[in-house]
């Protein structure tokens, strides 16, 4: 289970979960350089750049359970 509280702005998913922020880089989207992040959360971060939500959990949720080895 993806562990964030979806009603909190993409900014402070962003501080508590680095992965996401590699997620949403490696679909285009630098939330990280973009002062909407202070406000709006990541259902409206995917309904503004076309993505599925549910398939963004999903792919948050896989990186979860298998890291990415350095």
């Amino acid at each position: 289970m993806v562990p964030a509280d979806l009603q909190k702005p993409v900014r402070l998913l962003l501080e508590q979960y680095p992965e996401l922020r590699d997620i949403l880089e490696s679909k285009g989207i630098r939330c990280n350089e973009c002062f909407i992040a202070e406000r709006e959360t990541l259902a409206g971060v995917a309904s503004m750049h076309h993505l599925d939500l549910e398939d963004l959990l999903h792919d948050w949720e896989q990186r979860r359970i298998h890291p990415a080895s350095g």
